[in-house]
């Protein structure tokens, strides 16, 4: 996932924490305690939609998606029962008492409590998966909120009474509101961890890029328009830096503005981000060893070292004692490897029932066929011979020659010590 795609997650994950009230608020009109919770519901209704998010940006993770939409809809669901009965009791058209307001109240804070456990189990798993110093603290405090949860679930379960689930009501809300706290504190974090992560790279990024950009002027081209674009790039970057010190002054000081400025450090990296892709654009036709293929031409190289394929290709090569890497990601590859007189691979994923989208192999010495809409493959070994036709990119790093057009000089790898392209043209979290 992007750096800006994370962020914008984590901020509108954020803007429900700070935001949102707990849907069962225990406070009332006189109804025993009870009868503001449609109202309260309502309040939080506006800002569900993107709480969903949190449950949907891994697409792996398709059990968990479904779980989290179930126990949203199941929750809604029993918010507007509530509300319908809150009408018809407002107006006159049923008792307070009646054991049907009753029972529509003990489901509604059954599924309020299943849907707040939801959420929190899904951050859960969000720390987790951060691997951060702190994630056991963190996680211990969210299942102590959970364990509290369920023990309320328990007695309104057992309810006999519109008292009790008032009394429940306002227990759920407290449990809710020492929640959000947490919950909000460790997406702040994750916010800030990212943010500084990616102004820490840039730094040493744009120092490269300056250098880059110095020993073109030095061989005499022309480099007014990388000039200016990185010096929009460094004040962007400035801008977002400045955003996030604001951010978390007002955030430390208990302001309720840090959230404006959030969103416009996350909108400032987007805008650096896309002007980096364009600096990249550009120093891709300066650079040896990177390759663009538009269906046009064909590329034939020859060298030792590393080259990594991506994109809309079909290639034959020859390896010697080589690291092969293939990742179909359309699930189309076709493969062939042979060894002499033997066939060590012969693939059509799109026949497989179960598709093979990765395949490494280590010292690998081979003729090798491959084709596919949407591929990456990377070779590393010695006397590779390759000849690549298609629509993506090729970068050839190591020692060796290469050529991308009919009758045209030959060109040379990379040097291995050299940046590739693929570190200028975005930054990953």
């Amino acid at each position: 996932m992007k750096l800006f795609t994370y962020v914008t997650i984590m901020l509108m994950l954020m803007s429900v924490f700070s935001t949102g009230a707990f849907a069962a608020s225990g406070g009332g009109n006189g109804n025993n305690g009870m009868g503001s919770q449609g109202n309260a519901a309502g309040n939080q209704g506006g800002e569900q939609n993107r709480v969903s998010v949190s449950g949907n940006d891994d697409p792996d993770d398709k059990g968990a998606t479904e779980r989290q939409q179930k126990n949203r809809d199941d929750y809604f669901a029993a918010k507007e029962k509530l509300q319908q009965i809150n009408v018809n009791m407002n107006s006159g058209k049923i008792n307070a008492s009646s054991k049907e307001v009753f029972e529509v109240r003990q489901a509604y804070l059954l599924e309020t409590i299943d849907y707040t456990i939801s959420n929190l189990e899904d951050l859960k798993e969000k720390v987790d998966e951060s691997q951060r110093e702190d994630a056991d603290e963190i996680i211990a405090d969210l299942d102590d909120h959970i364990s509290k949860l369920d023990a309320e679930k328990y007695i309104v379960e057992n309810a006999t009474t519109t008292k009790e689930l008032a009394k429940s009501a306002r227990n759920i809300h407290d449990i809710w509101r020492d929640a959000v706290k947490d919950a909000y504190k460790t997406r702040v974090k994750f916010v800030d961890d990212k943010v500084e992560i990616y102004l820490n790279k840039s730094t040493s990024l744009s120092e490269r890029l300056s250098l880059e950009v110095e020993i073109l002027q030095n061989q005499g081209e022309d480099t007014s328009e990388l000039e200016e674009l990185l010096l929009e790039y460094n004040g962007l970057i400035e801008q977002a830096r400045q955003n996030r010190e604001r951010a978390r002054e007002t955030y430390q000081n208990g302001g309720d503005t840090s959230g404006k400025y959030w969103s416009a450090s996350a909108e400032n990296l987007k805008d650096a981000n896309a002007v980096l892709s364009r600096i990249s654009r550009i120093l891709q036709t300066y650079r040896q060893g990177v390759v663009s293929l538009n269906g046009d031409g064909t590329l034939l190289a020859k060298g030792n070292g590393t080259a990594v394929l991506s994109g809309d290709i079909a290639a034959e090569m020859t390896i010697d004692d080589a690291q092969l890497v293939i990742k179909d990601h359309a699930g189309d590859a076709k493969i062939k490897i042979s060894n002499g007189s033997e066939i060590v691979l012969e693939l059509d994923n799109s026949l497989e029932a179960e598709q093979k989208r990765a395949l490494v192999y280590s010292d690998l010495t081979a003729k090798v066929s491959i084709s596919g809409s949407r591929l990456t493959v990377m070779i590393k070994g010695t006397e590779l011979d390759l000849k690549i036709e298609g629509n993506g990119s090729t970068v050839l790093s190591g020692e060796g020659t290469y050529t991308a057009v009919t009758g045209e000089e030959s060109k040379h790898w990379a040097s291995r010590f050299e940046s590739g392209p693929e570190e200028y043209s975005s930054q990953e979290e």
